[in-house]
């Protein structure tokens, strides 16, 4: 069957998306035509200086969920174009990839496809198809078929069989499917969890050859990079992740798999020296970690590589050093916060004790490492954050950069913290930013503040702005707007929105807002009093 994989705006540009790599050699190796159309990059190069900045600036990441900024940018775009030549591909199924900030322009493609091509088949896969995030908002939309709320490889060769069927038996009614969400006579029917690959290794290699032209021309950030898998899972249990989720079972990828992938690459496109491994930690079985940076050494095969790692106290300095000399330039650590009691309500099974050793090793070793920090986890006290501020100013001399999470830290659906609320003292758990906790102190608002006051002592101790650690949010005013407005705070709200127009960006959706708040001010003010 004809399949097109589509990468919608906004992700990160660094290099061709591996999802659609991988999806390509996947459903390749199964029989199944594929074509790949990479629009986030593609659409970039067509969009003006304006906007091209909010491709470059993760600061504007929130930017992408408001409706009147994605509707300006669409209109600003040669979108139309695009969705003419994924339908020339003569696909039937049109699967797209999702992120968090992708969702609208999406939408917005799913839509004209299906408005063009009746026939067609709209799947949605990825990380923001999961139930933690927004598998039932999508497949209520009336344009998506199907919806893969986990791992997609063998669901999708379900479905493409069952597709297939059907076109032989002319039945008329797209076909029920296990492992995916889909309508029937108007209703949500959910097919269950899907089924996963239980051993990795059997994978076959992403296949960037639709992306050929675009690395020779060096169109993407990073053009000396590719992404590759490393593993799937996890192996800790963090009470707020919903990725581990997703993917349930931490599998990896064996050192000679790891080593064999990047030879392939290598020998297909001699440019490309610079790997990230994609899992959500590098470092989860060290044995194996060291075996592939014996083979890459043994090898001597001259690459860079970078990954994600959760701090270990086994994890040895000869081990950092061994992995320096095999190429490692970069680690991103999973810190999130400086207390104990924080990181054991998280269930991070990381000792603070242990962190300030591990990152001198690090540094000592010649790894770049960042370190990724939250805001206000629900049993953090006022006390438990200036134990991160303690903690940073004792780890600074070794810390490089710093990815302070801008959402400070959010209830994802389905996570342990979401579904056990009352263990965590929270209030009002339905709203995954404005929940409140530590009784009622700990709010959006109070999170906000200690996200900025964190940002401006990192500053002062000498780390750069960057992407996370910001003096002032560009959004800020915006973001505390909405977040008054949903506390009915219309006051507040207002005051809020004034400042976003003087100080942010005068659009037709802050005018909107704040005359909102106005009016609904003006009618509490003129409500009679009941004595």
């Amino acid at each position: 069957m004809k399949v097109a994989l589509i990468k919608c705006p906004w992700w990160v540009r660094y290099c061709p998306p591996y999802i659609l790599a991988y999806f390509a050699a996947w459903l390749r190796a199964h029989r199944h035509s594929v074509a790949c159309f990479d629009l986030n990059n593609t659409l970039y190069h067509d969009a003006t200086v304006q906007y091209k900045v909010y491709w470059d600036n993760r600061d504007f990441y929130s930017a992408w969920e408001n409706e009147g900024f994605v509707a300006s940018l669409i209109d600003s775009l040669p979108v139309s174009r695009a969705v003419d030549a994924i339908i020339s591909s003569n696909a039937r199924v049109f699967i797209f990839d999702t992120h968090t900030p992708s969702v609208l322009i999406s939408y917005h493609v799913a839509a004209l496809i299906k408005e063009r091509k009746k026939d067609s088949v709209i799947v949605f896969i990825g990380h923001k198809a999961s139930r933690a995030q927004m598998a039932f908002d999508f497949i209520r939309q009336p344009f998506v078929d199907y919806v893969c709320p986990g791992e997609a490889d063998l669901a999708l060769l379900d479905l493409l069989t069952a597709l297939e069927k059907k076109e032989t038996s002319g039945e008329k009614d797209l076909p029920a499917c296990p492992g995916f969400l889909y309508k029937r006579n108007g209703e949500v029917v959910d097919g269950g969890t899907p089924r996963v690959v239980d051993d990795i290794n059997q994978l076959p290699f992403p296949d960037y050859t639709d992306f050929a032209q675009d690395i020779a021309d060096r169109r993407y950030a990073q053009p000396n990079r590719l992404d590759i898998l490393d593993s799937r899972g996890c192996i800790n249990a963090c009470h707020f992740c919903y990725e581990r989720l997703f993917w349930p079972n931490f599998r990896f990828l064996s050192a000679e798999k790891m080593f064999e992938q990047i030879s392939d690459h290598r020998s297909r496109f001699p440019q490309i020296d610079y790997y990230y491994f994609n899992g959500l930690l590098i470092n989860g079985n060290l044995k194996n970690l060291e075996s592939f940076c014996d083979l890459v050494i043994a090898g001597n095969l001259r690459i860079s590589w970078a990954g994600q790692a959760v701090v270990r106290a086994d994890m040895t300095k000869d081990l950092l050093v061994k992995m320096k000399k095999a190429g490692c330039q970069w680690l991103g650590y999973g810190l999130e916060s400086g207390s104990q009691i924080v990181l054991d309500g998280m269930n991070k099974r990381v000792s603070v004790e242990a962190v300030p050793r591990v990152l001198r090793d690090t540094k000592e070793a010649g790894i770049v490492f960042q370190i990724n920090l939250m805001f206000g986890f629900p049993n953090e006290t006022e006390a438990d954050f200036q134990q991160t501020l303690k903690l940073f100013a004792h780890i600074r001399p070794w810390v490089d950069s710093i990815l302070a999470s801008q959402s400070f830290f959010t209830l994802e659906k389905e996570t342990f913290v979401r579904t056990h609320p009352e263990q965590f003292g929270i209030v009002n758990a339905a709203h995954h930013l404005y929940w409140k906790s530590d009784n009622g102190l700990n709010t959006y608002a109070e999170r906000f503040r200690r996200y900025e006051e964190f940002c401006q002592f990192a500053v002062s101790l000498g780390i750069p702005e960057t992407s996370g650690v910001l003096r002032v949010k560009p959004d800020k005013w915006f973001l505390l707007g909405n977040y008054y407005l949903y506390e009915h705070d219309f006051m507040r709200a207002a005051e809020c929105f004034e400042r976003s127009i003087a100080d942010e960006s005068d659009t037709a959706t802050v005018r909107d807002l704040l005359a909102r708040c106005r009016k609904e001010q003006a009618s509490h003010e003129q409500a009679p009093t009941i004595s």
